[in-house]
């Protein structure tokens, strides 16, 4: 079953996002466990940019490892706070940080998700969680559907999306990594090596797009499939 994010909700969950250097692994697992962050997943890549662009942004060097995970908004500021004094981002050459707002997500992760840190929710978090998704929901044109499976099955993510009308995908591959109260929840392993797809749809095709690669790979099929959606503000290049 998939879930659009409502308005009411208690939990407005956002991708956060890492790119940092290959030799601050070990910081970043101990700040993920001293935080209790519940999934995370971890790519390595290689910078392309041009070297004015690399200093720009404060990245030095072609090896970098990509980190990104799940979390409710208002624990955002927590761990970004702890990233400040732990990791070099202030740095040249230490990395960024960036969240991205989800817009879908499969119910089961959500309940789990939630579940996690409802105990340090309140209503002022909601209403203010409540008003920035009005806000991002209102000029939302495009969705990034972005898929995790088990090595093997992104062939069948993207055959999945073609079928609801999509057109297409763009494979990545890398790991996962969870905590055991989480892999217990969902019932998948602890880590795992993975394929991750991102695929970009017109708004109005989002659900159908997620509802048909949750039913062919999602959590209780062999491919272990957890499936969200990331707005998108602009588009060059994409006709509806």
């Amino acid at each position: 079953m998939m879930l659009t994010m409502p308005e009411g909700r208690q939990f407005y969950p956002r991708i956060f996002l890492f790119i940092t250097r290959d030799d601050d692994e070990r910081k970043l697992e101990k700040m993920f466990h001293e935080l209790d962050v519940p999934i995370i997943y971890q790519c390595r890549g290689q910078g392309t940019a041009t070297s004015e662009m690399l200093d720009l942004f404060g990245l030095t060097g072609t090896t970098r490892i990509i980190t990104a995970g799940v979390l409710p908004k208002f624990y955002i500021k927590k761990l970004f706070a702890y990233a400040e004094e732990h990791l070099p981002l202030h740095q040249r050459g230490g990395g960024i940080a960036l969240t991205i707002p989800v817009t879908g997500m499969q119910s089961s992760v959500f309940q789990v998700l939630n579940e996690e840190t409802k105990e340090t929710l309140s209503k002022q978090f909601a209403e203010r969680m409540a008003l920035d998704m009005a806000e991002m929901q209102a000029k939302d044109g495009f969705s990034m559907i972005w898929v995790s499976v088990e090595n093997g099955y992104s062939d069948d993510v993207v055959d999945a999306a073609k079928s609801a009308g999509a057109s297409g995908g763009t494979i990545l591959r890398g790991r996962r990594r969870n905590s055991e109260r989480v892999s217990q929840k969902l019932g998948i392993s602890m880590q795992d090596g993975q394929e991750f797809v991102m695929i970009l749809v017109p708004k109005e095709k989002k659900d159908p797009v997620m509802a048909a690669i949750s039913e062919t790979c999602g959590l209780k099929t062999p491919a272990q499939g957890l499936v969200v959606s990331l707005p998108v503000d602009e588009v060059l290049g994409i006709v509806k």
